[in-house]
């Protein structure tokens, strides 16, 4: 049942891996977005504990079937027996993964290690999948980041001790669009094997107001992300590290051989493309904007298209910019929501020339008179102690 379960998934993401255009057959503007991909492949990944950082460690590993395999050594500096972060991200699988120190260095409960991945851009996250090369921990939280400054959300727990370690109760269904639960291992994962189990996560099944995700902001920052982080905070010893002997403390240790992250780039419905700007020195990526949009994801109008308030786009309306009127006197404008409610226009253009004033420069500034002969805006340069009419000025 898991396997055809995991066909018809996989067959959905075949279904959606390619971008949807801003342009329909007829010209005519809609929703796009980049195409769906591994948003973690190939990047670059912190974490704050990796086996033989400080010289060669020994590790003892078990097999799938519980059986101890001879021991070996994890050495940092070489390169056939090192296991740093970034291999949870290479297209190596399964021959390459990040190892942790063994619990007979330390790392045992309250010691929490963490795995950053920098996404270096927003996106708009799917699923986050993990496979684990050791028997997969007994307590351990995804978290995310909305933006690079944000504090860290949390996304999932998984424990067989929900209560005792996070303070949460056991289940599978969340009450809020953007509560975190916590959820046992059955379900997911067998006693056997103990390596190589793939631990999955959808970010949006069984979430309250799914079926209005366009109209939906929690929903939309739930499912956004700049940043990934894996927080393993226990492992699964089954009972046995407090008098097997230091073999048996050498055999615990955390393990990941692959972190996948599916994925859109975040464009807010206005981009099908994101790309590395050539032009900056960061490798940051930036979407490629339509709809008369700007910003890193599509996220304002252009200077001259404020005329109406910036929106997601959705399935049914582009939401697109619309150009402000300026009569040819400014180069930008502001959203005026005060405008936009008397008018149905909300752009107020900004630093009008040739001495025109006004939400659409349609008028002299003041002081000023519209010559007849030219029909340009000059200066009424009345006396400033005196009292005249001159050419339709009147001080």
């Amino acid at each position: 049942m898991k396997s055809f379960s995991i066909l018809l998934y996989l067959g959905f993401l075949a279904a959606i891996s390619e971008g949807q255009v801003c342009n329909d057959d007829r010209g005519n503007l809609q929703m796009c977005s980049p195409p769906f991909v591994n948003a973690a492949f190939n990047r670059s990944v912190q974490a704050t504990n990796t086996c033989g950082q400080a010289g060669p460690t020994e590790f003892c590993p078990i097999s799938d079937w519980g059986r101890r395999l001879p021991c070996q050594v994890c050495d940092a500096q070489s390169p056939r027996t090192r296991h740093p972060p970034e291999m949870t991200t290479d297209a190596e699988f399964p021959r390459t993964w990040w190892q942790s120190d063994t619990m007979f260095d330390g790392i045992r409960y309250p010691v929490v290690v963490n795995l950053t991945l920098d996404l270096k851009k927003s996106y708009d996250i799917d699923y986050i999948t993990l496979r684990f090369q050791t028997s997969v921990p007994e307590s351990f939280a995804i978290f995310k980041r909305t933006t690079e400054s944000s504090d860290w959300t949390p996304y999932h727990f998984f424990s067989a001790s929900c209560r005792n370690t996070y303070g949460k109760p056991d289940r599978w269904y969340p009450t809020a669009a953007d509560e975190a639960i916590c959820s046992s291992k059955r379900g997911y994962t067998d006693l056997f094997p103990l390596t190589g189990v793939r631990v999955p996560f959808s970010t949006l099944d069984f979430r309250p107001g799914l079926s209005s995700f366009d109209n939906n902001p929690v929903l939309q920052e739930w499912v956004s992300a700049t940043a990934i982080r894996i927080s393993l905070t226990r492992m699964d010893t089954f009972g046995d590290e407090d008098f097997g002997g230091d073999t048996v403390l050498k055999s615990y240790y955390y393990a990941i051989s692959d972190i996948v992250v599916g994925a859109r780039c975040n464009c807010n419905g206005h981009a099908s493309e994101c790309y590395t700007p050539e032009s900056q020195e960061s490798d940051r990526e930036v979407c490629r904007c339509q709809h008369y949009t700007a910003g890193v994801d599509c996220e304002k109008c252009l200077p001259m298209y404020n005329d109406k308030p910036w929106a997601r786009a959705t399935s049914s309306s582009a939401y697109e910019c619309q150009r402000c009127e300026c009569n040819n006197k400014a180069d930008s404008c502001s959203f005026d929501q005060d405008l936009y409610q008397s008018t149905g226009r909300g752009g107020r253009c900004v630093d009008c020339r040739d001495n025109t004033d006004g939400p659409h420069c349609e008028r002299c500034k003041d002081n000023h008179y519209q010559r007849s002969s030219d029909g340009r805006c000059t200066s009424c340069d009345c006396d400033p102690v005196g009292m005249f009419v001159s050419d339709g000025c009147i001080i």
